[in-house]
């Protein structure tokens, strides 16, 4: 039988801890380097909202896409050091403006995830995907981002084990286990003392069976 795999849920009590993290930062923090990144918190922040919106749509298509993502046109960057983002909370408007933009385009997120139909597929240049996926995808980046934007500040960020666990079952096949879900899952993104690394990748294929 498959392990388990990510669910909306799973995504939706992800999206609530990282509200309550950035709500802790304070309006004038978010241009402190975020931790081992080449971008700022605030840019950092502006991507992981920017993933949870792009993947919603790109699983959310009536039609199958799979040949790339949805053709917007990405804005002007708003500062030098600024991914290629579709979405920018407004810079003018501190935390508040922040922790509203993750809500929605993570609330997003969950809603097309619980309610794509089986088997429906969106495209992501890892591995075209089903809901399992970008639920995991989005918990990923959410909670990844998350902590390099809360470790900066010096704030504890995690997520549950149970909710790693699915995630690499999903997206990390052959990840390493050690029984410490949270510390796999740093493992899995580069972000342990050992391990950190730019570059990293995710499976986010849709397969026979999940797991170790």
């Amino acid at each position: 039988m498959s392990a388990p795999v990510s669910t909306p849920e799973d995504l939706r009590r992800v999206v609530d801890a990282i509200m309550v993290g950035f709500a802790q930062v304070p309006d004038d923090g978010w241009a402190r380097p975020a931790h081992g990144l080449a971008w700022d918190c605030r840019d950092t922040a502006a991507h992981l909202v920017d993933d949870f919106a792009s993947y919603a749509m790109n699983l959310s298509s009536r039609e199958v896409h799979l040949d790339g993502y949805i053709p917007f046109v990405d804005p002007p960057q708003w500062q030098p050091t600024t991914p290629p983002n579709l979405l920018w909370p407004d810079p003018a408007r501190g935390t508040a403006a922040i922790v509203r933009c993750v809500d929605a385009t993570g609330g997003l997120l969950v809603a097309v995830t619980a309610t794509a139909p089986p088997g429906h597929l969106g495209y992501h240049p890892a591995g075209s995907s089903d809901a399992a996926g970008f639920a995991a995808m989005g918990i990923v980046e959410g909670a990844a981002h998350a902590w390099d934007v809360l470790t900066a500040h010096g704030l504890d960020f995690s997520i549950d084990d149970d909710i790693c666990v699915r995630v690499l079952n999903r997206l990390f096949p052959g990840s390493t286990r050690t029984g410490d879900g949270w510390h796999d899952f740093l493992t899995a993104t580069h972000r342990t003392e050992a391990n950190r690394a730019p570059h990293w990748r995710w499976d986010s294929t849709v397969r026979d069976t999940y797991g170790d």
